[in-house]
């Protein structure tokens, strides 16, 4: 099964890479010398990542490593819920989520 924090991990590096960045996998992979798959395998959370790989991804994202990682509870989350949610769910189901989120804040 796989790592929870692995999982959100995944999903901030992705997150950062569609939304700040607008670079596919294999544009990142090559930046960091990982293969493409290697890059699928960690945003979706099956390979967890070294310390130097996390900050080596936060340094090609240009954020800080502590925005790649999963936030306590009580800061709320790292990332949007709807960047954790498959890539083929609806716009309007992506933004309710995020909604939900702000309106309990």
């Amino acid at each position: 099964m796989y790592d929870a924090v692995s999982r959100q991990v995944g999903a901030a590096i992705r997150f950062q890479r569609e939304t700040k960045l607008k670079v596919t996998q294999s544009e990142l992979a090559e930046r960091l010398g990982l293969s493409r798959p290697s890059i699928a395998n960690i945003e979706a959370g099956r390979q967890q990542l070294t310390v130097t790989q996390l900050l080596n991804f936060a340094d090609a994202l240009a954020v800080s490593p502590e925005e790649l990682l999963p936030r306590q509870k009580r800061l709320g989350p790292s990332i949007p819920p709807s960047a954790t949610l498959p890539a083929s769910e609806s716009a309007e189901l992506k933004a309710w989520a995020d909604n939900l989120l702000s309106s309990h804040a």
